[in-house]
């Protein structure tokens, strides 16, 4: 590999960006850093530790480059220049490029540009503000830099026959030598940019691990040059349309033209088989598509589902099933249309998405070939949460503003044509809104401490939809005056009780229990307005802990043998205890001879489960706890909430009562299941997700 090393200052650096010798080329990543990240830069400069070092990459096209001038637009290129592009080091050198230059530096951690300032009593690098303007001894790197030491030593007033004057020249002067600093450079020559990609998407830049779509994106942009540009425009496009509501995020995008180009999300899956030789002409293509499904998509969640307020939004990997769905199916009908509006909130309010999801994703996209799509994405869900499944008061316990509870709540609120509490203006007509708290924060202070019971006090149902102009009005004021001087049908839009005895600080907690059940109601009437039939809604609790009981079978039936393949591959069935073994084989033996068409059907060891008692799930987890620990914990706590739910699932088999004890502790073991299964499944998806980034990088 052809590779030139370099010793080169700081200062020459800066000047080669400054004048577009040194440029950034287009699979580079974006400004990253924190304020804090470029304060310690600095710092570690000033005091010569080492600093890393860089990679350049020296090419004479031009066609793929973007400028890394801090003092051009971005993508201005110069065709007389040939420049050398940067392809590690891009924070470090943006940010001194940005001091030494004296041009804007904006953070990740800040809308304004930075500086970084210097005390030279106490030789402490701080981000510049309020205090070190008011206080003795702090001096301005930009300032230095641009303007000189002699300017700052007069800016300073020192007395010359001080002991410390001597002492804070030498510092102001080894401050200045930092433009003195050489980095070592290694030089690429005379590669292709595909070699170049290939070195690039190997390397953690900044100690920021390169994440799966920062891979993907730089091999699209080895085959399509322009690309980063294409979608960068697209996503400012998209802001500008939603008001701000909605910045895309390019991981989606990257996701949603792979499953343009495969089917599927994970994008290990981009470039292999027969896309291995993917051209610029079919990324274009499947970009095209991406484009108009996914306009169509934000369309659909802003007009037929009511979500303009897109900023609530928990999870943006609904857009990507959305964009599949549309680029499937052009036209839908309205019975369609309501359909997949009833799939949104339910993928939204059973958090569908939540945490790594493109094996959800995957499994919804799959379903599109199916016959009924909508119904399959729906079965989906229904697998996971259980059929007709109604949302609970206890659902909204503790749900705060990221919530998807947030957003049915304004969903609701829009179907209601709720209005302003004093403009009397709709919710939704293109008015600013704030949330805010029904009860005020410091109301509520006086009772409860803001910090460890903020899931009481910041909890969806203490919270409602207002212009900033009426939550500046209400400000402090206790809920019990202002809520009265508003008319209860604007109230009642927002499902805020107008029983005015729960309008007091000591009736604060009815009062939440109370919006919640509302809340709960509402949601299941849209839903059921939504179906293509009246929901069967368990009728009563015990009917609802049945339908939660068979959820939890299957998806216990899942996490077994999932695990057990995953410890043993093919041999996993040898884990399961031989007396328990021998009475499946014996099950399925007896299924065959009744069914003989079946044959095969059950070699999977998840097919084979299907034959297992409930209670034979936690002796086989119990017997192989090894795999099992580093997830659930406690054997003792497993056994513990398992046999209450156990119990309880053999009771309604057998059509024998439960008593309220034992609904009790069903309840409790249902709970913690639930809690620990999702979170199981969420560290699968993402051990998935980085196995999938280490076989990439």
């Amino acid at each position: 590999m052809p590779i030139k090393l370099q010793n080169t200052e700081i200062s020459s650096l800066v000047s080669d960006i400054k004048s577009k010798k040194l440029l950034l080329p287009e699979l580079q990543r974006r400004y990253v850093w924190k304020s804090t990240q470029v304060r310690d830069l600095f710092d570690s400069l000033y005091h010569q530790y080492p600093s890393g070092q860089l990679l350049f990459w020296e090419t004479t096209d031009l066609d793929f480059a973007r400028a890394a001038s801090l003092e051009s637009p971005a993508g201005s290129e110069s065709n007389s220049l040939h420049p050398t592009l940067l392809l590690d080091g891009q924070q470090r050198l943006t940010s001194l490029a940005a001091i030494f230059n004296n041009t804007d530096l904006v953070v990740k951690d800040s809308k304004r540009s930075i500086d970084i300032a210097f005390n030279v009593y106490t030789e402490k690098f701080e981000v510049s503000g309020l205090r070190q303007s008011g206080e003795k001894g702090w001096v301005s790197l930009r300032e230095l830099y641009n303007n000189g030491v002699l300017a700052i030593i007069g800016q300073l007033e020192l007395d010359s026959k001080a002991p410390e004057t001597q002492a804070i020249y030498g510092r102001l002067q080894r401050l200045d030598n930092i433009r003195t600093y050489r980095y070592n450079v290694s030089v690429l020559e005379n590669m292709s940019y595909d070699e170049v990609t290939h070195i690039f998407v190997r390397i953690n830049s900044g100690g920021t691990k390169l994440g799966s779509a920062d891979l993907a994106l730089a091999q699209i942009s080895s085959r399509w040059r322009g690309v980063t540009d294409e979608l960068d425009n697209y996503i400012r496009d998209v802001k500008k349309r939603t008001g701000g509501e909605l910045d895309l995020d390019t991981g989606i995008i990257v996701r949603t033209l792979s499953v343009m180009l495969s089917g599927r999300t994970r994008l290990s899956e981009l470039f292999r088989g027969e896309r291995q030789d993917l051209k610029e002409k079919d990324l274009q293509k499947a970009w095209a598509r991406v484009e108009w499904a996914m306009d169509y998509a934000i369309a659909f969640l802003t007009e037929n589902c009511e979500i303009d307020f897109l900023s609530l939004l928990p999870t943006q990997y609904i857009l990507i099933t959305l964009s599949a769905y549309f680029d499937h199916f052009e036209d839908i009908s309205p019975a369609q249309a309501r359909d997949l509006r009833r799939w949104v909130y339910m993928a939204l309010i059973w958090t569908r998405y939540s945490g790594p999801s493109e094996t959800s994703v995957d499994q919804d996209v799959a379903g599109l070939k199916s016959g009924d799509s909508i119904a399959q994405m729906i079965q989906n869900i229904e697998d996971a949460v259980g059929r007709n499944r109604p949302v609970t008061e206890r659902e909204l316990q503790g749900q705060l503003m990221r919530s998807p509870y947030m957003l049915m709540a304004y969903v609701l609120a829009r179907e209601e044509n709720a209005e302003d509490w004093f403009s009397g203006i709709k919710i939704g007509s293109g008015q600013s809104l704030e949330v805010h708290h029904i009860f005020p924060k410091d109301i509520l202070r006086e009772h409860y401490d803001l910090k460890t019971d903020r899931l009481l006090t910041d909890q969806v149902a203490n919270l409602a939809f207002l212009s900033q102009k009426a939550n500046l009005k209400i400000r402090n004021s206790p809920p019990s005056e202002y809520l009265a001087t508003i008319p209860e049908t604007r109230l009642r839009a927002q499902r805020v009780p107008v029983d005015r005895q729960l309008w007091h600080l000591e009736q604060f907690e009815d009062f939440l229990r109370d919006r919640r059940i509302r809340l709960a109601e509402a949601i299941n009437e849209l839903l059921n307005s939504l179906g293509r039939a009246p929901a069967l809604w368990p009728a009563t609790t015990v009917e609802l802990l049945e339908n939660r009981i068979d959820v939890i079978e299957r998806q216990t039936r899942q996490l077994v043998a999932g695990s057990l393949v995953g410890a043993r591959g093919k041999y996993a069935i040898d884990l399961i205890p031989a007396k328990m073994r021998n009475e499946l084989q014996s099950r399925v033996d007896k299924h065959l001879e009744k069914n003989p068409a079946d044959a095969g059907k059950f070699d999977e060891l998840d097919e084979r489960l299907q034959f297992a008692l409930f209670s034979d799930y936690s002796k086989i987890i119990l017997a192989n706890w090894s795999i099992f620990a580093s997830r659930l914990g406690d054997e003792a706590k497993l056994a513990q909430h398992f046999q209450p739910v156990i119990s309880a699932r053999n009771a309604f088999k057998h059509n024998q009562n439960l008593t309220n004890a034992d609904r009790a502790l069903a309840e409790a073991g249902l709970i913690w299941l639930e809690d620990t299964l999702k979170a199981w499944s969420i560290a699968v998806n993402s051990e998935s997700d980085d196995d999938e980034e280490n076989e990439e990088a």
